[in-house]
């Protein structure tokens, strides 16, 4: 269903438009995509942002990615199971704290070639991208790689996890926490118990100010563009029974305003009145409700 009708979709964005020159500099958000998506898979909430003055950079983590086309037409095409007979869990997470590596590089080899971008006369970006402090935002394991970034790479200044991966963050970010505005919104639970145990080590090790919030009857693929395509993501199970548009605008308002406060410094941000706009969004600020401890 989905392969026959993914090119019906029509969205609000536009092809090799100029930039405008009614503004001097714009500020930056970097887009990480989950576990076997794609860059273009949030295009409804980065179309927002855009609409509102960033520059929004996704990219394709490639074989992470489902399809990764470079512009000599070659393909690579996801490959980031873990490696068939690995059983020993030990040895699956250097496994993937190697791959958050990796992306964690994809995002400041990004990062880096904006500022050449920036440099250079004869780019259409030059001297057009605020890359000071940039804000950053990922899906699943895009929401890991967005922590990562940020406790790497001293050029992000907030970072914002969609149903994030916590599970696979290495001891050092978790144990060290953020310095960074922070937050974090996802579903209730996870199969895996230790990923929102991760996530309350990482919010209680964090000097900056941090927010978690809940979203009841939630599921994964709510925190993409996939409910806005059509109902049948219920019925296949892959999103949960929140109104696609009522979730579309919450999280459209959360997006907008934290990186406008925190990236733009415009603005007031405030979750918690947010959240009384919308009954199935719970905030818990600071992880004032859960107990967590470093690792050993």
């Amino acid at each position: 269903f989905f392969k026959n009708n993914i090119t019906e979709i029509k969205t609000q964005t536009y092809h090799n438009i100029p930039i405008s020159t009614n503004k001097t500099q714009f500020p930056v958000i970097v887009f990480s995509h989950g576990l076997g998506g794609m860059r273009v898979q949030n295009t409804a909430y980065v179309q927002e942002l855009v609409s509102h003055g960033f520059i929004v950079i996704a990219m394709d983590h490639t074989y992470d990615a489902n399809i990764t086309i470079f512009p000599n037409a070659s393909k690579r095409y996801y490959n980031s199971d873990l490696p068939e007979g690995l059983t020993d869990s030990t040895e699956a997470y250097k496994f993937r704290y190697k791959q958050l590596k990796t992306r964690t590089d994809d995002v400041s080899y990004v990062l880096n070639q904006l500022e050449k971008f920036n440099a250079n006369p004869k780019n259409k970006f030059y001297k057009k991208l605020k890359l000071d402090k940039v804000g950053i935002f990922g899906h699943s394991f895009g929401g890991a790689t967005s922590i990562s970034s940020g406790f790497h790479d001293n050029r992000i200044g907030a970072s914002l996890s969609l149903d994030g991966w916590f599970e696979i963050l290495p001891h050092e970010i978790l144990n060290n926490g953020l310095s960074i505005p922070f937050f974090h919104l996802g579903q209730e639970k996870w199969d895996e118990p230790l990923n929102y145990n991760n996530r309350d080590i990482l919010l209680k090790n964090s000097n900056s100010i941090n927010w978690k919030s809940t979203f009841l009857g939630s599921k994964h693929f709510d925190y993409m563009d996939l409910p806005l395509f059509t109902n049948k993501t219920r019925s296949f199970k892959l999103s949960g029974e929140i109104n696609p548009i009522d979730f579309y605008n919450c999280l459209n308002e959360i997006q907008l305003t934290f990186f406008n406060f925190y990236i733009k410094n415009i603005g007031n941000f405030n979750p918690i009145e947010i959240a009384k706009k919308y009954p199935f969004m719970i905030i818990e600020k600071e992880n004032i409700k859960t107990e967590a401890s470093k690792f050993e």
